[in-house]
């Protein structure tokens, strides 16, 4: 009896804990209800304001915030007629082979009438005139090709250059070349030489025997026939240029199409770090008495004629003996110093090379 009294004052006691859970319960739905109630009444109070402020007239705006910005043009803009184009109609190599040749249509052509809509005839002339100089000094000339004049000049030189070579080494061998190299090596370290009076350089009129069968390159060391080469293939390159164009309107060789242009003529690839310098301009400071840079347009100040090639070697003479007298007063700063690739014969390519300007040139 005792355990069943006990059992039922639990159950009781459960219920009335079930009965104030579902109270809680219910209190906490009429919490909820309620703050519902009061977050739609915030909400619809802000759409009324809201649509209270759209339905309130707008401020005028200044006149100095609605007028638009000027638009300032540049001196070039404003020497504009066309609306540059992002794409254009012809690649860059058609346009360069034949906008030489562009022109204003004329009633000879075949024309029966011809109607200028923008500027007059006189005008459009004009404008169609400055715009082909302009590509003509920027753009380069795709189908140029070395012409016979130049084959044969080159070849000439090349052949020329060879005997010269041969002419020294034989001297080298002879009694009175071993004598001169003799003396020179009898010659104690500290001891100052005598100074010898050298030939007048221009007075030469055969560099291959200044006298006694002595050529005037006798000294020539590999990097004076590098710069001897160097000297010759520019001059030549610049008046090759202008004889095969034959256009006054075309300046030259410029230096952003140097390298096309050089390539073109000796097929073969110049590269100023064989040389010891970085730029065009400074592989021209070498050899600055026979071509030089005027703006960016490859120059000669010289009135002689490819043919003449012993000025060439004049020149490297002189060249050598000024630097030769720098480097006995401790100027090591005109030491040159160049690659063996620098002699690359014509022909031979960015890969190839002169097999006679490779390691063999070492004994120069």
């Amino acid at each position: 009896e005792e355990k069943k009294e006990q059992e039922k004052t639990e159950g009781e006691e459960k219920k009335e804990e079930e009965k104030k859970e579902e109270e809680k319960k219910e209190e906490k739905m009429e919490v909820d209800e309620g703050a519902k109630e009061e977050k739609k009444e915030e909400n619809n109070e802000e759409e009324k304001k809201e649509e209270e402020k759209q339905d309130e007239p707008m401020e005028e705006e200044s006149e100095e915030e609605t007028e638009p910005p000027k638009v300032e043009l540049t001196d070039e803009e404003k020497k504009l007629c066309f609306a540059p184009k992002s794409v254009s109609d012809l690649s860059t190599k058609e346009m360069s082979k034949y906008f030489a040749s562009f022109s204003i249509p004329e009633k000879a052509e075949g024309f029966a009438e011809i109607k200028f809509e923008w500027q007059k005839d006189a005008a459009a002339k004009e404008y169609l005139r400055q715009k082909v100089l302009e590509k003509k000094r920027t753009c380069r000339i795709e189908n140029l090709a070395p012409s016979q004049w130049f084959n044969e000049t080159l070849k000439a030189f090349e052949e020329k250059l060879k005997e010269w070579q041969a002419k020294q080494v034989a001297f080298k061998g002879s009694e009175a070349g071993k004598a001169s190299a003799a003396k020179k090596a009898e010659k104690k370290e500290g001891e100052e030489e005598e100074p010898k009076e050298e030939r007048d350089i221009d007075s030469v009129e055969d560099v291959a025997d200044v006298g006694g069968g002595v050529p005037l390159f006798k000294d020539f060391g590999f990097e004076d026939w590098a710069l001897l080469q160097l000297r010759y293939e520019l001059f030549l390159l610049q008046a090759a240029y202008k004889k095969d164009v034959d256009d006054p309107d075309r300046p030259g060789v410029t230096e952003a199409h140097f390298g096309f242009y050089y390539n073109r003529y000796y097929r073969k690839n110049l590269n100023p770090k064989s040389y010891g310098v970085d730029t065009n301009q400074d592989l021209a400071k070498l050899v600055k008495d026979s071509i030089a840079w005027e703006g960016d347009v490859l120059t000669s100040a010289l009135t002689c004629e490819p043919t003449d090639t012993s000025f060439f070697v004049k020149a490297t003479e002189t060249n050598r003996r000024e630097r030769q007298r720098r480097l006995d007063a401790g100027d090591e700063t005109s030491r040159l110093k160049i690659a063996p690739d620098a002699m690359k014969k014509a022909g031979s390519g960015a890969k190839g090379g002169n097999k006679g300007g490779g390691k063999g040139w070492k004994k120069w």
